[in-house]
């Protein structure tokens, strides 16, 4: 990914997504082999969740299935907390509601939790560096590739606030982990 950030024109944007990545680098990477696998969606965002007609809080189906790999359980959860960044108080609250649920049903292990920050911001960081670089290769469909760059970087930059202890912190709590 680190090629990709010359896509990022703004410098501090650009050392944003590169922090992001030596987090990831030092923290996350040397861990996730360790990690339970299986397939996962790996690209589980609000376009590709269907809802039922007549109640809109009941998730009737899940499309797009084309980023479906082989990885750690925990990424699909990361990519789909990822859209859950908070516009207002913490960044995490809804984040950490949507961890909570998921812990319900499938109890996370006490790394994958210290890992998930990392996880999400990282997936953040590829949704920009990605779509920047695609741009550039494509500019006749700038507008349609960073359509929702905007929306990445201000969550991005949200979740910058945040020391990464406490937001371990954060999101352990809302699962009751010690």
């Amino acid at each position: 990914m680190r090629p990709l950030l010359e896509h990022i024109s703004n410098p501090a944007q650009r050392a944003l997504a590169a922090r992001v990545l030596d987090s990831f680098e030092r923290h996350a990477l040397p861990m996730l082999p360790g990690l339970r696998a299986q397939v996962i969606h790996n690209d589980l965002n609000p376009h590709n969740v269907l809802v039922a007609p007549d109640d809109h809080s009941r998730i009737a189906g899940i499309i797009d299935f084309g980023d479906m790999v082989h990885a750690p359980l925990i990424n699909s959860l990361a990519v789909a907390a990822a859209y859950q960044v908070s516009e207002t108080g913490h960044p995490l609250e809804m984040v950490a509601a949507m961890v909570a649920a998921y812990h319900q049903l499938v109890p996370l292990e006490p790394v994958e939790l210290d890992l998930l920050f990392d996880l999400i911001t990282t997936r953040m960081v590829l949704t920009v560096a990605i779509s920047g670089w695609r741009a550039a290769r494509y500019p006749e469909n700038h507008a349609y590739i960073l359509r929702n760059n905007l929306q990445a970087w201000a969550r991005l930059t949200r979740c910058d606030t945040l020391d990464r202890t406490d937001a371990q912190a954060y999101l352990r709590q809302a699962c009751r982990v010690e």
